[in-house]
């Protein structure tokens, strides 16, 4: 362990006359801070991640990280102080830095309190879809609807709202993309990026003055009447999101042989129940009624208890298999910071240094089987062996995303909706540290582990990307479609045994696509336009980037368009038999020497479902990418096709 600094010791050794938050007659938040006490919290913060947390440098430095905690120094030294709410903005800021989704500050009490009976919240929930801001569920009274669109806020643009409040929002290592619902809604922060941090960044009138944008294209102002938090986490029950895993967990039948699960969340503490008691009836059911497809989908699940976790695991899971293969902390001393450090499990703060074994670069590695996870899954007598088609989403972090990179590797299991967060290589999280910074009151938040997955493969920074990318889009939610789950309904009404699947199949790798790499392609996209029946050709280019395991990500840039411009990725399955979840049914080479690979399945296009067959020719110079779809009852057609060269 590093000795503490002197800076540190100066710092604690700073008397103050007075704690921040103990002025009178001013608001919690607009409590003024001394330099001296900014300097005193940022000091203990600094030095408690920097030993405590195990992940602290493992996406930035230890210079980078000094000079964001300095920021904060320089910030209070330029000002003659900040205020409290000043100064958790700013230490939030520097938390996110870090890049781990359990790393984040809490609203000091005070504060915390005066806000809940305020008018603070948007009277709605809202989602954030392809940078549009739709809004979701309204209360009743408002001339609000679903698929409405937030075009501004008080007199600021949605994104220039966005762009303000999201980057305090952390995300583990670089899945950006998957702090789009904490900045709407949260659970982790009082209300969404938006108005838990808005409410700190600018003066939030008890009306909101909003431009919305209709599902007609029809502009108009309307000015609602904010709501306190209490109303509006009710908003979030009435859509039926639930806290508790023992609410979590929802089961239907699916035709004659498939069957979709639901499971919301893992949060199994507070209220907690035996995971068994609610999984065993659904698997039971699913072995007694002969069927062989299940759909499960975790997209609102964020994580949770390992109980409920390892427990679906248990019941997914052919084979006995260890699910963490290891557990390390930094540090076994916790004593620099005492009457500050505080967690629900009091062992952790004076851990034996028998249940660990000792690195060489001084951090501490959990012995096995202290802690059931890094223990043996050992499956249940009801344990489902068929075809899994599991439902992902930029919500899945921590504890779900964990599960989706264990279950990677699962036989018959096909991915199917939106990247997600967290870490598939495995999350800093586990036991949580609170601790409370004394002078401002505000409590961060520090995990003791860091956790690696029994995983063969893994994206480094990244959670799991889908064998079949299936995102929300704004025209699917207005209609209110659900891409991914229509995907899964209709490779589910496709028959599946076992014994079909196992048989000898084409097969490719990603070493297939090795050629592509590269900046340089250009050519064009056509593409029928059902509306018109007619067929359009427009400019395109392409770049490909390295191969990483089994998957290669490309994008698409279309000059003068470029709000179309899309990533993608090339994805080849463990057996090598699918791509981008469709098996592979030709493979060969033809007579110019390209190589030809074709996938067929099923989707859905223009709203409906169909038969989709990929054709894809590559060689070093040129690269073909066609789309054919067939409709009930009719013949394949060409839906798109990209022609590129260089």
């Amino acid at each position: 362990m590093k000795p503490l600094t002197f800076a540190f010791v100066a710092a604690i050794a700073v008397v103050t006359a007075t704690p921040a938050l103990a002025q009178d007659s001013v608001a919690p938040e607009d409590v003024k801070m001394s330099l001296a006490q900014v300097m005193r919290d940022v000091e203990i913060a600094k030095s408690a991640y920097a030993q405590i947390h195990p992940g602290y440098t493992r996406y930035a430095s230890e210079s980078e990280l000094e000079a964001v905690w300095a920021r904060i120094i320089n910030q209070a030294e330029s000002a003659g102080g900040m205020t409290v709410g000043e100064f958790y903005l700013a230490v939030e800021l520097a938390l996110t830095a870090i890049r781990c989704d359990h790393t984040k500050a809490e609203l000091p009490k005070a504060v915390a309190e005066a806000r809940a009976g305020q008018q603070l919240y948007l009277p709605f929930r809202w989602e954030l879809i392809e940078g549009r801001g739709m809004i979701d569920i309204p209360e009743q009274g408002l001339g609000l609807a679903r698929g409405d669109e937030i075009l501004s806020i008080d007199g600021r643009s949605l994104n220039e709202v966005v762009n303000a409040t999201s980057q305090y929002v952390p995300v583990d290592g670089f899945t950006e993309w998957s702090r789009n619902r904490e900045i709407s809604q949260s659970r982790e922060f009082m209300g969404g990026a938006v108005d838990h941090f808005g409410a700190l960044l600018w003066d939030v009138p008890a009306e909101a003055t909003l431009e919305i944008r209709d599902a007609n294209g029809k502009v108009r102002t309307v000015v609602v009447s904010r709501i306190d938090h209490k109303t509006w986490t009710a908003l979030g029950l009435e859509a039926g999101q639930a806290s508790e895993f023992k609410d979590a967990v929802s089961f239907e039948r699916i035709g004659s042989s498939a069957a979709l699960l639901r499971v919301d969340t893992f949060v199994n503490y507070r209220v907690p129940v035996r995971p068994q008691e609610l999984y065993e009836p659904v698997f039971r059911a699913l072995k007694d009624e002969g069927r062989d497809t299940l759909i499960l989908d975790l997209r609102e699940n964020g994580g949770g208890s390992t109980d409920a976790s390892i427990g679906l695991v248990a019941n997914l899971v052919p084979n006995e298999r260890q699910f963490m293969t290891e557990f390390r902390v930094a540090t076994l001393d916790h004593t620099p910071w005492d009457g500050l450090l505080r967690t629900w499990d009091n062992q952790a703060l004076n851990p034996n240094p028998l249940g660990f074994i000792e690195n060489d670069d001084g951090s501490y590695t959990l012995r096995d089987g202290i802690l059931e996870d890094t223990g043996m899954v050992r499956p249940t007598d009801v344990a489902f062996d068929g075809r899994l088609i599991i439902l992902t989403s930029r919500n899945n972090s921590s504890g779900s995303t964990n599960i989706l990179a264990h279950l990677a590797s699962r036989e018959n299991t096909i991915t199917i909706g939106e990247k997600t967060g967290g870490s598939a290589e495995g999350p800093t999280a586990g036991v949580l540290f609170f601790l409370n910074l004394p002078e401002s009151d505000v409590t961060v938040r520090i995990p003791m582990f860091r956790q690696w997955n029994n995983v063969a493969e893994f994206e480094e920074g990244l959670g799991v990307s889908p064998d079949i990318a299936a995102p929300m889009t704004v025209e699917a939610f207005i209609a209110g479609n659900d891409p991914a789950l229509d995907q899964a309904l209709a490779i589910a009404s496709a028959p599946w045994s076992q014994a079909q699947h196992s048989s000898t199949n084409l097969t490719t790798t990603i070493g297939d696509f090795a050629s592509l790499e590269g900046e340089d392609w250009s050519g064009e996209l056509e593409y029928l336009n059902y509306g018109s029946d007619k067929r359009s050709t427009i400019p395109v280019r392409m770049v490909v980037r390295k191969a990483d395991g089994r998957a290669m990500p490309y994008g698409f840039i279309y000059p003068g368009e470029e709000h179309k411009n899309a990533r993608e990725r090339l994805r080849v399955s463990r057996d090598g038999a699918r791509l981008n979840g469709q098996t592979i049914v030709q493979r060969y080479i033809d007579r110019n020497g390209s190589l030809v690979v074709v996938t067929e399945g099923k989707g859905r296009d223009d709203r409906r479902p169909a038969d989709i067959r990929l054709t894809y020719v590559i060689s070093d110079t040129s690269f073909i990418n066609r789309k054919d779809v067939r409709f009930e009852g009719g013949e394949y057609i060409t839906r798109n096709e990209y022609r590129l060269f260089r």
